[in-house]
């Protein structure tokens, strides 16, 4: 398997399109690494909107909306050289009592070049105390369904 096959080590369970920039390329006309992030912040709020969980003014109306990324971690493979459409697939890696660690994977728009690919690790916080909390059931249950689920090896 090269470097940049990575048909058996992904599973995405949701794909987003984000849109690219000219004022995001820096002086080498390439993709910033900064802006990576970015563009997967975009898609992982994609599929909270896609859930139906919306950003709360009332706390109550939405308790895990308070959390914090307590880790990123990207592996740059390939330049994104021009504006365009990106491919994000997005997955929970894992799913702990106060953390949810998701994988990504950036890509050209039919999946074949990959540019990047990573985690990102975000916990749940009390909003008084800013200790970590548990997640609600409803979080719990709806990130389920974006669990990794690879098949056995042969």
């Amino acid at each position: 398997m090269s470097a940049l096959d990575f048909t058996f080590e992904i599973n995405p369970k949701f794909t987003y399109l984000s849109r690219v920039h000219f004022d995001e390329l820096d002086p080498l006309q390439m993709l910033h690494n900064s802006r990576f992030a970015a563009h997967v912040e975009r898609a992982i709020v994609d599929w909270y909107e896609t859930m139906g969980r919306r950003w709360e003014r009332r706390l109550s109306d939405n308790p895990d909306q308070f959390h914090v990324v307590r880790d990123l971690h990207i592996e740059f493979l390939a330049p994104v050289d021009a504006p365009g459409p990106l491919r994000i697939d997005v997955w929970v890696e894992r799913l702990g009592n106060s953390s949810c660690v998701y994988g990504f994977r950036c890509t050209s728009e039919d999946g074949e070049i990959t540019y990047a690919r990573g985690d990102r690790t975000i916990i749940k916080l009390d909003p008084e105390s800013r200790r970590p909390v548990p997640w609600t059931e409803a979080f719990r249950s709806a990130h389920r369904e974006l669990t990794k689920d690879l098949p056995a090896a042969p």
